[in-house]
C-alpha cells in the first residue's frame, strides 16, 4: 500500500492550530494563510533539524483533523469502537514511564487513537472508528479510516493487537523521561517512504541542551524489522501511561 509521509506536529504546535481553528475558523483553508503557519513553525527551534512541513501538510490533513478530533465530534458508531478498544487493550494504561512522568487520564471525548497497519506495520493517527466485529475465535475487530487518507485505505483490524492510546510527541524538556528499554513510536526516513513504527530504546547519549533544545541521542531498534538507528528526540514519540 502506497502511502503518504506521515509528519507529527508536536503539543505547542497543535495548541497553536487549535487556537487558530477557534479563532479564525474559515481563514485556516485558504492556502495563504497555511502557507503562513507552515512558514512559522518551520522557523521556530523546535524544528531544528527536523524535516520541514511543507503547505500542502496543514491544509490537507489538519483542519478537518482538528474539527473532528480536538472538537472531538464522533459518530455513535465510534463510540461503540472506543469503549471496545479500551476495555481490550491494557497495555495503553499500564505505566512503563517513571512515576514523575504521568499523565491525567482524558476525559472520553479527549481520546484519540492510533491503530497499526497489517500492510506495512506502521502507525497511523486514527480519523473515525466505522464498524467494529467478532471473529470467529471470538477477537474485537474494528474498520479505521487514518487520518489524511480516504476510504480505499479503510482496514478491518484487530482492537487488542493494532489500536492504542496516540503516543505523545516529546518537548525538550522530557528527554529524561526516555530511558533505555522504554517502547516508543520513531518516525523512520528512508527514499521511499517515512513512516511511524514501535521500536526500543537500546542506548541515550545526553548531550547539553542549546537554543535549540535538546540535543541528546537516542540509539533505537524498530520492533518490525530489528534494524537500528540513531534518532534525535523530535523523532521520538511515548506511550501515555496512567498511575
Amino acid at each position: 500500500m502506497e502511502r503518504r509521509s506521515s509528519t507529527r506536529f508536536s503539543p505547542s504546535e497543535i495548541a497553536r492550530m487549535e487556537k487558530l481553528v477557534s479563532d479564525k475558523k474559515g481563514e485556516v483553508l485558504v492556502d495563504s494563510f497555511c502557507q503562513k503557519l507552515v512558514e512559522e513553525f518551520n522557523r521556530s527551534a523546535a524544528r531544528v533539524g527536523s524535516r520541514a512541513l511543507q503547505a500542502t501538510q496543514p491544509l490537507a490533513s489538519e483542519p478537518d483533523a482538528l474539527v473532528s478530533e480536538i472538537k472531538a465530534s464522533a459518530s455513535e458508531e465510534k463510540k461503540i469502537a472506543l469503549d471496545t478498544s479500551i476495555s481490550n487493550n491494557e497495555d495503553a494504561l499500564s505505566p512503563d514511564l517513571p512515576k514523575e512522568t504521568t499523565d491525567k487520564v482524558p476525559e472520553f471525548e479527549d481520546l484519540q487513537f492510533e491503530a497499526k497497519s497489517s500492510k506495512d506495520s506502521a502507525w497511523y493517527d486514527v480519523a473515525l472508528f466505522l464498524a467494529h466485529r467478532k471473529t470467529s475465535l471470538g477477537e474485537v475487530e474494528v474498520r479505521v479510516r487514518f487520518v489524511g487518507y480516504g476510504a480505499e485505505e479503510d482496514e478491518w483490524v484487530n482492537v487488542r493487537k493494532a489500536v492504542r492510546q496516540q503516543s505523545i510527541p516529546l518537548e525538550s524538556s522530557e528527554c529524561r523521561s526516555i530511558v533505555k528499554g522504554d517502547l516508543v513510536l520513531c518516525f523512520k526516513e528512508s527514499n521511499d517512504e517515512a513512516l511511524h513504527f514501535d521500536a526500543h530504546i537500546v542506548d541515550v547519549q545526553w548531550k547539553q541542551h542549546d537554543i535549540r533544545g535538546c540535543r541528546c541521542l537516542f540509539t533505537v531498534e524498530y520492533d518490525h524489522d530489528q534494524s537500528q538507528e540513531m534518532v534525535n528526540l523530535k523523532r521520538i514519540s511515548r506511550r501515555p501511561r496512567y498511575l
